[in-house]
């Protein structure tokens, strides 16, 4: 038998990241559509054909990959290996989910459709910021966590089936993994903007943030990439699996810790404007910030890595970051300055949108970034509140958020030293951060209630 690539799915693909890349920029549009005299309601109904054609497009594969199953067509990969010509048709539906390429393109399935369901469900503050980061979380999917072989095609092919046993417990958890995952990921884009005026947010936020991590500690990652069972120590950063499980994780760690993060900085700004010494706790955040991300490696995997080897895969790493840092820092200077403090946001939407570029560069560190990834999104939120001189800004609070940031700096120095698995120490480190800004907020809440009283 031999084994070659659909040709239909490559096309399918290419179309549905142009449709992503279109969708990312879906509001210029608009605006210039609007400037032309165009009718509001024909703007609306390409609006909607922008934001269906992803869906669309995946559907076409899926019910391709659906059929194949049903009919026992195995001239799919897929379905040769898994099933054979008597297979009743339970085993053909859990055969959907059996293996990281079925519970890979399942994960997509619920992402998709808890995306739509959502988006008819919750009101966000900015529809069009939601279709931006489902469009960079749908383009990583297709490019770095649907697995190639899922529709590959057989020439003269024929059943080389699993044994049923195996079948059903691959499937079983290729539902828990893509159902655990899908919901967390479906969620992350309408949490990025969920209102926060919402007295429930910060609860939801909390327990996604909580979730999220819990699911990188005792979920089902390997399910989606085998190599996830293992520890993760330097030694396997030299795996070339390691891309697709650093890809996973990023956007676990993206769209269930994020959130928070926005959230909390939007409750900042909202209560402390920005005081004297804002361009000093800009420079010192993204000093240190970088500064962390690139020890955060350097513990990691020096010795296992040579110096040179390193710091040659952080020059591909870092400079998304870099390079998004410096464009949205100076969104002001083009009047985009409806914040309190827009450099420092952008700053952070360096970070965000330079770990997802990572995430599609593939690269073998990016897995050994995200300690001190998660420790510069904090610090972001503390140093402003140090650094900076205001009237708004009481002696307690100051002390409150010099404490949160030691304690977060001397925790990822522990368990960078003493521990090597990664597995054990990103959810650690992302609860205890989580926790962190919480009791930061508790303090803001309080200042509020004074400055009300």
């Amino acid at each position: 038998m031999e084994i070659t690539e659909s040709s239909f799915a490559n096309l399918i693909v290419a179309f549905s990241l142009l449709s992503c890349f279109t969708l990312l920029f879906s509001s210029p549009l608009r605006n210039l559509l609007l400037s032309r005299n165009w009718k509001i309601k024909n703007i609306k109904i390409i609006e909607l054909v922008f934001r269906w054609t992803p869906a669309i497009l995946f559907s076409i594969l899926f019910i391709r990959y659906l059929v194949a199953h049903i009919f026992l067509n195995s001239s799919h990969v897929h379905v040769a290996y898994h099933l054979n010509a008597e297979s009743e048709f339970f085993y053909r539906l859990l055969s959907l989910f059996a293996g990281y390429d079925g519970a890979s393109i399942m994960l997509m399935c619920v992402i998709l459709i808890t995306h739509l369901i959502l988006h008819k469900v919750i009101k966000v503050r900015n529809i069009d910021m939601v279709d931006r980061w489902f469009s960079l979380l749908w383009i990583i999917c297709l490019t770095g966590i649907l697995p190639e072989q899922t529709f590959e095609m057989l020439i003269d092919g024929d059943f080389v089936p699993v044994s049923e046993k195996l079948l059903v417990e691959s499937a079983n958890k290729g539902i828990l993994a893509s159902l655990i995952f899908g919901l967390i990921l479906g969620f992350g884009p309408h949490a990025m903007e969920l209102m926060p005026s919402d007295k429930f947010s910060k609860y939801i936020l909390f327990s996604l943030g909580v979730f999220g991590m819990l699911s990188i500690l005792i979920g089902p990652l390997e399910t989606l990439v085998p190599l996830a069972k293992n520890t993760w120590n330097a030694e396997l950063f030299s795996e070339l699996e390691i891309v697709r499980l650093g890809t996973i994780v990023t956007i676990l760690m993206l769209f269930s810790f994020v959130p928070n993060i926005i959230y909390y900085s939007n409750k900042i700004d909202a209560s402390i404007p920005a005081g004297k010494n804002r361009s000093m706790s800009l420079a010192i955040s993204i000093f240190i910030g970088f500064c962390i991300i690139i020890l955060s490696s350097l513990i990691l995997l020096y010795p296992n890595w040579s110096l040179v080897s390193i710091f040659y895969e952080l020059l591909y790493e870092l400079f998304p970051i870099l390079l998004f840092a410096l464009i949205f820092s100076l969104l002001p200077i083009i009047g985009l300055d409806d914040r309190s403090r827009p450099e420092l946001h952008g700053w952070r939407y360096g970070l965000f949108v330079g770990i997802i570029l990572s995430c599609i560069n593939s690269a073998l560190i990016s897995l050994s970034l995200l300690n001190g990834w998660i420790i510069a999104l904090f610090l972001s939120l503390t140093i402003p509140m140090i650094v900076e001189s205001s009237i708004m800004l009481n002696k307690k609070i100051k002390i409150t958020n010099i404490i949160t940031s030691i304690i977060a700096i001397l925790l990822f120095m522990i368990l960078m030293i003493f521990f090597s698995d990664l597995r054990i120490i990103l959810p650690l480190m992302g609860i205890c951060c989580l926790i962190l800004i919480e009791i930061n907020n508790v303090e803001l809440s309080k200042l509020n209630k004074l400055m009300k009283s």
